[in-house]
């Protein structure tokens, strides 16, 4: 071998070292942009997932508000709904007392209406006499009738006072006239 032959395989030898140390330099910087890439991306990547989990915990938090703000308003709804309910029953127990009472004063205006008849019965001159002792007086018995032992016309008197020393037809009972009684025009309900 010639002594060029051997500078011409240094030669080559050396760029191939140089060019072998050029590939394994550029894939080194290579290799770390690509780790810097790689690593910024994964930055970027974490950055992104907090900014998702604090998104996602306002989110979490607003529907826990709503979800509170529904149980409330559900509540107040329930608390209508049974007040709604109590009322409406009171109504109800309203009304049945009123219709009860209703057929109480009809009772009692069938139970005044025979003892009127009865004391007619009994007593069918009652406007003619004026000792009208037995007849119901105004007071004696609000809406009813009934009869009395009869006490004599000083002690009525005295015992009644002006308003019941009126004339006959005033006490009268049976004809609807007198102002206590139910049928008047002028009766006030107590």
């Amino acid at each position: 071998m010639d002594g060029m032959t051997v500078l011409w395989i240094v030669v080559a030898l050396a760029v191939l070292v140089i060019l072998v140390a050029l590939i394994a330099g550029a894939s080194r910087t290579s290799s770390k942009r690509r780790a810097e890439h790689e690593r910024q991306q994964a930055e970027h990547d974490r950055q992104e997932a907090y900014e998702k989990e604090q998104e996602s915990r306002i989110a979490a938090a607003h529907a826990e508000r709503q979800h509170a703000t529904a149980d409330e308003v559900d509540a107040r709804a329930k608390r209508a709904q049974a007040e709604s309910e109590e009322k409406a029953a009171e109504a109800r127990r309203l009304a049945a007392g009123a219709t009860e009472r209703r057929e109480a004063a009809k009772t009692a205006d069938r139970e005044a209406d025979e003892h009127r008849t009865e004391a007619a019965d009994l007593y069918p001159d009652a406007e003619k006499h004026a000792d009208n002792t037995t007849m119901p007086h105004a007071g004696d018995v609000p809406n009813a009738a009934r009869t009395q032992q009869p006490i004599p016309d000083e002690a009525r008197a005295d015992e009644l006072g002006k308003d019941r020393a009126q004339s006959d037809e005033e006490r009268h009972w049976a004809d609807g006239t007198h102002p206590h009684d139910p049928r008047h025009s002028k009766h006030t309900k107590h």
